[in-house]
């Protein structure tokens, strides 16, 4: 059935709703924004300069003289400066099918750059379902050809332009900058560019079950349903090396399914061997405050910015930036579990609700960055089938000590744990080095207890970690999962390395090991362990260890005792309170021990 005249498609209908949803929420945010206090401040301007814009500049000749406003751009220039500026030319998202005009993101954009000194082109494109792909992606090549050739005339620096999208129009940048077709129709190669940035792009659009229904319509009416022709339109399956720098953003609060597209489009251009390319997942952003750069707090701003080599980024997000770029390629590796040696011990599992939770231990505060991975199947080594083949390595007898990358330590006695079936994960969907999925804290204390200045940004990396493929009781799952494992982790044994402390109370030594894994980070009486934290930056080992028990002041180990929720503050940790039936006893304890080294 035709629609009568002057009528719009349903899936029209639907898609625009969900954007004046989207409206609101982005124009609240740029109304919070405005009422908050600032962070930090963008770049002022030059003294007495005042920026420009040149609206509706036509960049080639309209296929529609009726809708010819469709193929123009918007130009904002910063206030004069003794160097040519670089250019971002922005492209604007709407799912392909909506106009910018009713979110005003564009203009937005260009305003919250100008201050740094960056001139901004906003482009508009045609729309589909009138136009069909590739006319969006012609159009932006067309655009990017005019400003290249108009440099001159206008004053920004024809070496620095930059290709920036929104969704939909990161899209569009990323297909653009990598399928070469479209730049060359205009004499121009993808080098023409020197960079590319998207703000929650979508870079395959091969439909998934997480694929919300509005983007389904979305994409059906510009590219259609054909899976070979999505695959072609799709900046992920044009993938090459030489690719321009890419920067990649997404939001924790994003689509489902966009972090996961970003980080597979990012592996992909790494595997096609290309070295520049950066991603974020950024923190306390949705799909839109993410793109607001007028934000003086945004921190996709001043990566933006730093990417582009106009302001290095601020001091207070320095430091994590350099950890997480250190800990790309961490200097410890799972990669040695998969050796052609070792391959026979490693099974391959589905990814169960158990498993996760396991993972969300580590990244509790940073758990949006678990959805970066599929979390579909899982790979692990047979823990005792592993070092029993390799005695000359690992010894023999019945006590496994397991020590990972800080020193941390378990205590197993074998022939309890082995019905459990324990396994040390090593691959998840695909990666084999699981030093790479790191989370980072800063304490405010040493392990010592001194009195140091506050120690810098530490690495907590999940690494090879325990898993037991049959589920355990509460006190045996206590010892597990246990992170940060490589090969040379495990050390068998005949003797018992907690022998010293096998005549204490029960719940004396529960509390010990097993309840609240005391002697997994310190030791007591010569048996433990003597850990200590891993810088971030430097990847090395940092400051001071953790002590003796009987070594700390009598104030401390009181405060650890009977205050732990006061210490976990001091020392900028999470409590690990003590039942209260034993607090004394293991107080006294100590307390003893301590008396007696005198």
């Amino acid at each position: 059935m035709r629609p009568p005249r002057g009528s719009i498609p349903v899936s029209l209908l639907i898609i625009a709703a969900l954007s004046a949803v989207l409206l609101h929420r982005y124009s609240a945010s740029r109304a919070g924004a405005a009422a908050a206090p600032e962070k930090r401040k963008p770049a002022a301007a030059a003294t007495g300069a005042k920026s420009a814009a040149i609206k509706d500049i036509p960049y080639t000749k309209p296929a529609d003289a009726k809708n010819a406003r469709r193929q123009t751009l918007d130009l904002y220039m910063p206030a004069k400066r003794a160097a040519k500026p670089p250019l971002v030319v922005f492209i604007h998202g709407g799912f392909w099918t909506l106009s910018d005009d009713e979110f005003g993101i564009g203009p937005a954009f260009a305003e919250g750059l100008l201050p740094s000194g960056v001139a901004v082109a906003v482009v508009r494109y045609r729309l589909a379902p009138a136009a069909k792909h590739p006319a969006q992606a012609e159009d932006v090549a067309a655009a990017i050809a005019y400003l290249a050739r108009a440099a001159e005339k206008h004053g920004y620096d024809p070496k620095r332009i930059y290709l920036a999208g929104h969704s939909a129009g990161a899209h569009l940048a990323a297909l653009v900058a990598l399928d070469p077709k479209y730049l060359a129709a205009h004499g121009l190669s993808p080098q023409a560019l020197a960079g590319v940035i998207g703000f929650s792009g979508i870079y395959d659009l091969a439909f998934r079950p997480e694929t919300i229904g509005n983007q389904r319509f979305a994409v059906e009416q510009a590219f259609g349903a054909n899976p070979a022709a999505l695959k072609a339109a799709s900046p992920a399956a044009h993938a090459r090396a030489g690719a321009p720098p890419f920067l990649l953003f997404t939001a924790d609060g994003d689509f489902p399914g966009y972090i996961a597209d970003a980080k597979q489009f990012c592996d992909a251009l790494a595997r096609a061997g290309n070295k520049q390319i950066e991603r974020f997942v950024v923190p306390e952003r949705d799909h839109f405050s993410l793109v607001r750069v007028d934000d003086p707090s945004s921190e996709s701003r001043s990566l933006m910015l730093e990417f582009m080599k106009v302001e290095p980024l601020p001091a207070d997000m320095a430091e994590l930036i350099a950890a997480k770029r250190r800990w790309r390629e961490p200097p410890f590796s799972t990669l040695p579990f998969w050796s052609e040696q070792n391959k026979k011990f490693i099974e391959t599992h589905p990814v169960d609700a158990r498993l996760v939770a396991e993972l969300a231990i580590v990244y509790a505060s940073v758990r949006y960055e678990l959805l970066e991975w599929p979390l579909e199947k899982f790979s692990a080594v047979d823990l005792f089938a592993y070092v029993d083949a390799q005695p000359e390595k690992f010894g023999r007898g019945n006590y496994l000590t397991i020590t990972n990358f800080r020193g941390e330590k378990i205590f197993w006695n074998r022939r309890e744990m082995a019905r459990y079936k324990p396994t040390v994960v090593v691959g998840l969907d695909g990666e084999k080095n699981l030093f790479r999925l790191a989370v980072f804290y800063q304490a405010r204390r040493e392990y010592s207890w001194r009195d140091t200045p506050r120690p810098p940004i530490m690495a907590r990396p999940i690494g090879g970690f325990i898993h037991f493929i049959e589920e355990p009781p509460e006190d045996v799952a206590r010892q597990g999962p246990f992170y940060g494992l490589t090969d040379a982790s495990f050390k068998l044994t005949e003797e018992d390395p907690l022998a010293p402390l096998r005549d204490l109370p029960k719940e004396i030594l529960i509390t010990l090991t097993t309840r609240n894994g005391c002697v997994y980070c310190h030791s007591f009486r010569g048996a433990g362990a003597e850990s200590r934290h891993y810088g971030a930056t430097d990847a090395k080992l940092h400051g001071g260890i953790a002590l003796a028990l009987e070594s700390y002041p009598d104030a401390v180990w009181r405060r650890f005792v009977f205050n732990p929720n006061e210490a976990a503050k001091l020392i900028g940790a999470s409590p690990n309170p003590i039942a209260e039936e034993s607090r004394q006893a293991l107080y006294d304890l100590v307390v003893a021990a301590r008396r007696a080294r005198k």
